[in-house]
């Protein structure tokens, strides 16, 4: 185990430093195209105990993950756009049949793993974020106009769910 109690690294994080992997047969796209990724908030609500005249708190019982969110960068065939959609399309038809009852195989789970690998100022990886059972929840708008004066890509905010991260 290391000993994170020392200052052991003077270099700060670059937040350029990092790599987005999903699943390279399914999602090459999602993944080439990743502008930022925001690695979500965790929260704890506080348990109270009413004690007299004030409340006492307590730590509480459990973690709540926020949302991850993907900024990708809209290519002009939409791919990326039509991977995370058809994602979205075998969710509801998984949980359609998951209703009735029918067994998946689990090899063929809709839910994949996110992992986030964070690098060091030499472009090796120095950790790994990986965001268990992840699926995307929306898809956000896409905004086409004719008024802009400089051609920029479109971003394209992409909404997932997971059931909690790790650091490897």
């Amino acid at each position: 185990m290391v000993d994170n109690t020392t200052l052991q690294n003077t270099n700060f994080l670059q937040p350029t430093g990092y790599k987005v992997v999903i699943n390279r047969k399914k999602f090459a796209n999602l993944e080439f195209f990743a502008q930022s990724i925001s690695h979500p908030d965790v929260s704890m609500a506080p348990a109270v105990t009413p004690f007299r005249q004030a409340d006492a708190f307590q730590p509480g019982d459990k973690l709540e993950y926020s949302e991850l969110t993907i900024m990708a960068i809209l290519d002009e065939s939409m791919f990326v756009y039509q991977e995370v959609f058809k994602w979205m399309e075998e969710l509801v038809q998984t949980s359609q049949i998951r209703g009735n009852r029918l067994r998946i195989d689990p090899g063929d789970s809709p839910f994949f793993d996110v992992t986030v690998s964070v690098l060091n100022s030499s472009n090796n990886v120095v950790r790994n974020i990986v965001y268990k059972d992840a699926f995307p929840t929306n898809i956000g708008t896409i905004e086409f106009t004719s008024t802009i004066g400089d051609v920029q890509g479109i971003i394209m905010p992409i909404t997932m769910r997971y059931t909690q991260f790790t650091f490897t």
